[in-house]
């Protein structure tokens, strides 16, 4: 199929995604000139809505290990054998430490994270709630959360206390999803995307490349976030982990990736797309290449079982781009800020100064 990457930018710059056939004519490419359009167009787009911002998220793990659910990539499930830590629930004193040293690092949204199907214990709760008041008090970062399958009342008891943003991966498409996930379906997993939805959440669901799926698979789980309407797309790719039933998978290239990261920007146009876990096992010295591939956003620091890279070498990446980091969304109580990082924006939607547009910029097919 020949795809019009003119009409495919103007699209875009219009918040229209492509189709379903042009979706998958992406995943056969691998000539030079059609990479180079491929990826042009991409960045085109990505800069249109969200100029050189960048959203910055980190996140606590909060509870680990022990986890009933049988996820075949998930160290914490109880039902394998590995080396990932497993405690019990952090104080709130202890996850509103741990994101003001991240809002120091430049993060604007924090997750709190928490193994289990659904956190609906009351001391669990009550963390929670504790927590999200602490940190939009004190760092004005959005706050987020990543607890399973959450049900109503819960979700409306944590957005009463402060909780703007829930977290909670499709993992992959449908038809591949019972390869990977074995102790609840798909639909629970749409059930409380939609439900997060309906409360006015700002919700991120995304999900995890290079676990054995197709192109195809990839194309399926792009249209149906699409469908389900989602703010925020996490691209995760596999870091398998030793002990799991995917330990053993090392299937992803660095082109591999930043198609991925193109794709999902050109099926989501006005969405934020959020690079993630294994970035740097998979990506390399490419990762600088993630903004041009249509990414805008970056998890920094560690993630939930594995060690990201310093701050500092994030920092470098983003500037080497003319990247900037998008300003929190909340004036936090007075506080000494980094200069770096200081913003008197609470405008959640605000965009920097548009520089030229990167259509011009250098090509990135390799």
């Amino acid at each position: 199929m020949q795809l019009d990457w003119t009409d495919i930018t103007d699209r875009g710059r219009r918040g229209v995604g492509i189709s379903e056939a042009e979706a998958l004519a992406i995943g056969n490419m691998c000539d030079e000139a059609e990479l180079t359009e491929l990826f042009t167009t991409a960045e085109a787009v990505r800069f249109h809505h969200h100029g050189t911002q960048v959203n910055t998220c980190g996140i606590s793990n909060a509870k680990s290990g022990r986890c009933p659910e049988k996820c075949n990539f998930c160290s914490q499930s109880a039902h394998f054998s590995t080396a990932a830590p497993a405690y019990t629930v952090k104080s709130a004193e202890t996850i509103i430490d741990e994101a003001k040293a991240a809002f120091e690092g430049g993060v604007r949204e924090f997750s709190i994270v928490m193994a289990g199907k659904a956190i609906t214990r009351e001391p669990e709760l009550q963390v929670l709630e504790d927590a999200f008041k602490g940190i939009r008090a004190q760092t004005g970062m959005q706050t987020c959360a990543s607890l399973g399958l959450m049900k109503r009342p819960e979700l409306e008891r944590l957005k009463a206390a402060g909780m703007q943003s829930m977290h909670h991966n499709l993992e992959t498409a449908r038809s591949f999803h019972p390869n990977i996930v074995e102790s609840h379906t798909y639909d629970e997993e749409v059930e409380t995307i939609r439900t997060a939805k309906e409360l006015g959440m700002y919700v991120c669901s995304g999900g995890i490349f290079g676990m054995g799926e197709s192109w195809a698979h990839r194309v399926e789980m792009a249209l149906e976030l699409r469908e389900l309407d989602v703010d925020s797309v996490p691209i995760n790719f596999l870091n398998p982990r030793p002990g799991t039933p995917l330990g053993h998978l090392r299937e992803l290239s660095p082109l591999d990736c930043l198609k991925i990261i193109a794709l999902y920007r050109l099926v989501l146009p006005t969405k934020d797309l959020i690079v993630c876990g294994g970035r740097e096992m998979n990506l390399g010295d490419r990762q600088v290449d993630i903004f041009k591939a249509g990414a805008n956003g970056l998890m920094l620091g560690n993630y939930l079982t594995t060690a990201g890279q310093a701050m500092a070498q994030d920092h470098g990446l983003m500037a080497a781009e003319g990247m900037q980091i998008r300003p929190p969304p909340h004036k936090p109580l007075p506080r000494s800020v980094p200069p770096e990082i200081r913003t008197e924006g609470t405008d959640v939607g605000g965009l920097a100064g548009k520089p030229v547009d990167p259509r011009t910029s250098p090509a990135l097919a390799k």
